[in-house]
């Protein structure tokens, strides 16, 4: 299957052989990459969700601490 993808490059000139082989380094370079740079942002993310949620579950505890305040100083 693999010599059915490469045909369409049988009869090319060298120098285009060359280009080509250059240009599928460097795209295989800049899939990895992007693969790197995929994975780098998706550990971001679920940090930051991770830190969304303390801060949430800070304001919440806060929030109810500030209640019962409120409660105690009404009553």
């Amino acid at each position: 299957m693999s010599w059915a993808v490469e045909e369409w490059k049988d009869g090319l000139p060298g120098k285009a052989l060359q280009k080509i082989q250059e240009m599928e380094i460097q795209l295989d370079k800049l899939k990895k990459e992007r693969t790197q740079k995929q994975f780098q942002l998706d550990s971001l993310e679920a940090a930051l969700q991770k830190q969304k949620q303390k801060v949430s579950f800070h304001s919440e505890r806060a929030g109810r601490v500030c209640d019962v305040d409120t409660f105690v100083r009404v009553t």
